[in-house]
């Protein structure tokens, strides 16, 4: 990278893990399940969560989770599947959340000074990518050499420096140079 990289989490793996606490919540507000406190405010309590994790307040997201634990752990007993479910994710997000605090930023702000916030968009298409090229059975294979610099390229492409790596001022050939003689830089050699 030509730049120091920060590590930064994507929004989606934070997402996919608050979504189906939110559809449990839904289900229990639409079915008025008979629990110990209403199913609303266990609603509203993951909408703010999710609303902390997306704005980059962890240390409150995590103390909102952990408080929600506790409110759902009397009803455990009571054996619902919904609760016992819902405490379970819970679980598994608080977890998640705590082991990867550095790593979670204000993706609010990041989407209005539009810069990436997820990429959800490039890792289905380098994967079928490189899935499709990677077996055997085809007549033409990649190694895994090749697949990783495919990687490089396709991050380079989504970050928009690909232009810039292929134009670099070391690489550019001599005006008198043959076409045959010059170099080709380390980027094309993925395909």
């Amino acid at each position: 990278m030509p730049k120091p990289a920060a590590h930064i989490i994507d929004w989606f793996h934070i997402a996919t893990r608050i979504q189906p606490m939110q559809q449990i919540a839904d289900f229990m507000v639409r079915s008025q399940l008979d629990l110990f406190e209403p199913s609303s405010s266990i609603d509203r309590k993951i909408s703010v969560v999710k609303w902390l994790s997306w704005h980059g307040r962890v240390d409150r997201a995590v103390s909102d989770i952990e408080g929600l634990l506790e409110r759902l752990k009397p009803s455990l007993q009571k054996g619902a599947f919904s609760l016992v479910r819902l405490h379970s994710l819970g679980s598994q997000l608080l977890a998640y959340i705590r082991s990867n605090r550095s790593a979670i930023v204000n993706y609010g702000q990041r989407h209005r000074a539009a810069l990436r916030v997820a990429t959800t968009l490039a890792a289905p298409a380098v994967n079928s990518l490189v899935c499709k090229r990677m077996v055997t059975k085809q007549q033409m294979c990649w190694t895994v050499h090749g697949a990783h610099m495919l990687m490089h390229v396709r991050t380079a492409e989504i970050n928009g420096v690909v232009r810039d790596r292929l134009r670099a001022p070391s690489r550019q050939p001599g005006p008198n140079m043959p076409s045959l003689f010059k170099p080709v830089p380390p980027l094309l050699h993925a395909a």
